[in-house]
């Protein structure tokens, strides 16, 4: 139950039933939301860290990143706020989600059906393909946060060491670098390095070799052994632990596990593609399954659906059209970007501008203009022309993905920001400093009018009037 460090009704609406879990930045209370009469979960940090302006801001980038996101198989976000207290809390309000975890059904069951290990990793495959669609990685998955529910879906719990990776990264996305479960944590986290969409790939990965062999993978006789055999020991083969595991899914393990994530698949759709030519019935796990609930009939529907979609006859190709280009991932894609940093570095723009704009002319139609290493791409691109001097195609650039992303994340998305400021900057360096001016102003006024004086973005804005308004006297 509730106890006296933490009031019973949070923000006069939510009312704490029982604790359903704990983690380093706060609890879990499974409540009631006396407006809507609902169950919800309700999220309250923890009092010492709610002292900690810092550890708030976290709280409230949690709540941020969540509300970002949208897909079935995680928790909705309903609410967020500061409870007055005494103490101020700060408290996000979700979905109450009822099932069972991974781990106690490992621990009553220890290896699992071919099938079951399939579906449980498709599904969470699905999921992180929804997160890293945002460039938003989880860091902690594992068993416990993974929640079979009894109508066959799996949902991925605790995003609450989440880490975005925007264009102007902030010290509060690097903060707590190392958090995570040394058990389930990729080799780049151990070292504190920087996360990848095949981190979590590679916790996935630990996860289904232990559901198809009832071992974990990497666990030594300390925390340190288990963090040294992450770095530096190879993972146990697959095969000899559990028989008849097909080949193809046994590649995909062990490439999951690569020490090096450019040797992992290139992306959770990647992993999910493959799994899904093995899925079986998760009914077998569940002491009271329900076949005929609703989520199963409309995803039956979906399914059913897309197969008939997958199945029609497709257009015949003709050379010279996009989609016969042969395929360009996204390691394609990340190496033209280090390849024209490199050109950059030596000065030699014009090559560097002119094969970012090739392979983006190849990226675009095949992954769409905003998915997100694209536009990472195109503001690279921006930037470069910004070096260069060309300060008119750097601001027509920086224009164009203003518009695109702010129709998909808002005017306030830390990427339209910051392609807000280059824009001004291009004016500034184009002799239109009145214009970079107004612009900056227009939006110092909204985003303070929003987020207050001491937002971290609207003091930035306030500093570069400043020293734009200094230069021109």
């Amino acid at each position: 139950m509730a106890n006296d460090t933490v009031p019973r009704i949070v923000a006069e609406r939510y009312e704490l039933i029982e604790v359903i879990g704990r983690g380093g930045m706060g609890r879990v209370f499974r409540g009631f939301d006396r407006r809507l009469k609902r169950q919800v979960a309700i999220k309250i940090i923890h009092p010492h860290l709610a002292e900690n302006n810092e550890w708030e801001r976290r709280f409230v980038r949690e709540a941020e990143l969540m509300a970002r996101m949208s897909h079935p198989g995680m928790a909705t976000v309903f609410d967020a706020g500061i409870d007055p207290g005494p103490p101020e809390q700060p408290f996000l309000i979700m979905e109450y989600v009822n099932g069972v975890t991974l781990d106690s059904i490992l621990s009553a069951r220890g290896r699992l059906p071919l099938g079951a290990v399939a579906g449980i990793c498709a599904q969470t495959a699905a999921v992180l393909a929804e997160a890293h669609g945002h460039r938003i990685f989880h860091r902690d998955l594992k068993p416990s946060n993974l929640m079979l529910c009894a109508d066959g879906t799996v949902r991925v719990l605790d995003f609450g060491i989440a880490v975005a990776l925007d264009a102007d990264q902030t010290r509060l996305t690097r903060t707590g670098s190392g958090i995570g479960t040394p058990e389930y944590m990729a080799p780049e986290q151990v070292r504190g390095s920087s996360v990848v969409p095949q981190t979590d790939l590679y916790a996935l990965g630990l996860v289904m070799y232990e559901m198809l062999t009832g071992v974990r993978a990497m666990l030594g006789s300390s925390e340190f052994d288990t963090m040294f055999n992450q770095i530096n020991t190879a993972p146990p083969i697959l095969e000899p632990e559990r028989d008849k595991v097909p080949e193809e899914l046994a590649v995909l393990v062990r490439s999951m596990l690569a020490k090096e994530p450019v040797d992992r698949p290139a992306d959770a759709v990647t992993v999910h593609g493959v799994l899904m030519r093995y899925v079986g019935a998760l009914d077998g796990l569940m002491e009271h399954p329900d076949p005929a609930s609703p989520a199963r009939l409309y995803a039956a529907a979906v399914g059913a659906s897309a197969a008939t979609r997958t199945a029609m006859p497709q257009k015949r190709l003709e050379v010279g059209d996009a989609a016969a280009a042969p395929e360009f991932t996204r390691g394609d894609l990340d190496r033209a970007v280090r390849r024209a940093r490199d050109l950059a570095d030596e000065s030699r723009y014009v090559p560097a501008i002119g094969a970012l704009k090739d392979s983006l002319g190849v990226a675009v139609p095949q992954l769409g203009a905003r998915d997100v290493d694209v536009v990472d791409a195109r503001v690279r691109l921006a930037d470069l022309c910004l070096e260069s001097g060309d300060y008119v195609q750097a601001s027509a650039f920086y224009s164009d993905l203003i518009d695109d992303l702010t129709a998909e994340r808002g005017p306030y998305d830390d990427q339209v920001m910051y392609c807000q400021r280059q824009v001004a900057t291009c004016q500034v360096h184009s002799g239109q400093v009145r214009a970079a001016l107004t612009r900056l102003r227009k939006l110092h006024a909204q985003l303070a009018a929003w987020h207050g004086e001491s937002d971290a973005r609207v003091v930035q804005l306030s500093e570069m009037i400043t020293q734009i308004r200094a230069g021109t006297r």
